[in-house]
């Protein structure tokens, strides 16, 4: 009997993140599975991901569309589509059309969605089994309506509740021309297959998630990959020892490496920027700080960092996380604002929200570095989580047992 054909889906979100969560699930599936990928960056899977045996195929998905009024910010993820497609039903319904088509060359036996909404739609306009793998942001609470990002500030739940109520509309009129049953709400989206929840609650997004949604699935642990990408070691002697993964473009980018380079030179400091310009490995030479253009291998750094920073994003906040080191985040966006906040909740390390330069940015690395708690907090949870079962097997089985 041949194995069972699964088709991954990403058409959200960019970069690494996304791609580590599908190659541990696939390399957990080993022969198990016939696998498909359909990667909205192909080519950022296959940087992370050259060894796997898999069919690489482009992802149907909308570019974002900037709000046409000045300041708006998405409230929820409902809202979040809005701007990605699900502004209008006939877009909305050409881009099912388009998963829909994707579906009929593959014949997968189970779609398994990461950060693919759309493909979600399409599966329930064409009655097939669908699976959704998430870290929080991209896999919210199913409650009705749905929480706001800032569910901690006041009037963000009533607003969420009457964005959602506009992308319903559309959504389910985008049905209707797919010949598609209708969502009773937006919840739906994300029910009818199995729910992999691969995060660990001290790290959610929505923090105390059963305020939300009280019989959630469980947490599975996080999909992290560790070893791939440049292989480095730390310079001996180093007084301490700084990674850094940041994204080239912003301001948040800029008060980074700014406050990195002004590290003092008998420091480490090792840099990962995808994509950084070649400008910038000359204008740091001599200081303290080693760029690399591209992701570097986690497992051997973390064993002896010191502190790690980021934009906050879920996948390497949980890296320095379970190795036990404490951070700071420097947020661009939304969903990191709320992982910037549950590190600081959790004593975890420190989060910059709002308008933030080199100096504010500096001053978090000091005081991260200088204080025992945020490294005491890591470790004690680094700890807890040794010895678990790897989030990858977990989810592996749980899409057999769907098909």
């Amino acid at each position: 009997m041949a194995p069972p054909r699964l088709l991954f889906a990403w058409e959200l979100g960019a970069h690494f993140g996304h791609v580590s969560k599908m190659a541990e699930i696939a390399r957990a599936l080993g022969e198990r599975a016939e696998i498909f990928v359909a990667a909205q960056e192909p080519a950022s899977f296959r940087a992370l991901a050259s060894d796997l045996p898999v069919t690489l195929l482009p992802a149907p998905f909308s570019p974002f569309r900037p709000p046409e009024t000045p300041g708006y910010r998405a409230v929820s993820y409902p809202d979040v589509l809005r701007h990605v497609g699900w502004h209008a039903p006939a877009p909305l319904a050409a881009l099912a059309e388009a998963w829909g088509a994707l579906f009929g060359l593959v014949r997968p036996d189970l779609i398994v969605a990461q950060a693919a909404p759309t493909a979600l739609l399409a599966a329930r306009a064409a009655g097939l089994r669908a699976a959704t793998v998430g870290s929080g942001y991209d896999a919210p609470p199913r409650a009705e309506p749905m929480p706001p990002f800032y569910f901690w500030l006041d009037g963000e739940a009533e607003k969420a509740a009457e964005r959602e109520a506009a992308a319903l509309e559309t959504a389910n009129a985008a049905l209707r021309l797919r010949g598609g049953p209708e969502m009773g709400g937006f919840a739906d989206l994300l029910r009818g297959g199995p729910f992999l929840l691969s995060t660990f609650a001290e790290i959610d997004h929505y923090g105390d998630r059963k305020r939300f949604e009280p019989d959630h699935p469980p947490y599975i642990g996080q999909l992290v990959t560790l070893d791939q990408g440049a292989e480095l070691a730390w310079r001996k002697g180093a007084a301490r020892r700084i990674f850094a993964y940041l994204r080239p473009g912003g301001p948040a980018f800029d008060a980074g490496v700014e406050a990195l380079a002004a590290r003092p030179k008998e420091e480490d400091v090792i840099l990962a920027a995808p994509g950084a310009p070649a400008a910038l490995k000359a204008r740091l030479e001599g200081g303290p700080v080693r760029l690399v253009d591209g992701p570097a291998r986690l497992g051997p750094l973390l064993k002896r960092c010191d502190l790690g920073v980021s934009h906050g994003s879920n996948g390497v906040a949980a890296a320095f996380l379970l190795a036990g080191v404490p951070q700071v985040a420097l947020p661009t966006q939304s969903e990191q604002v709320m992982i910037a906040r549950t590190l600081g909740e959790g004593g975890f390390g420190l989060g910059l929200v709002g308008r933030y330069g080199a100096r504010e940015a500096g001053a978090a690395i000091d005081r991260a570095l200088g204080s025992p708690i945020p490294r005491e907090r890591a470790g004690a949870l680094a700890k807890r989580m040794k010895g678990a079962r790897p989030a990858a097997e977990t989810a592996a089985d749980a899409l057999m047992e769907a098909v």
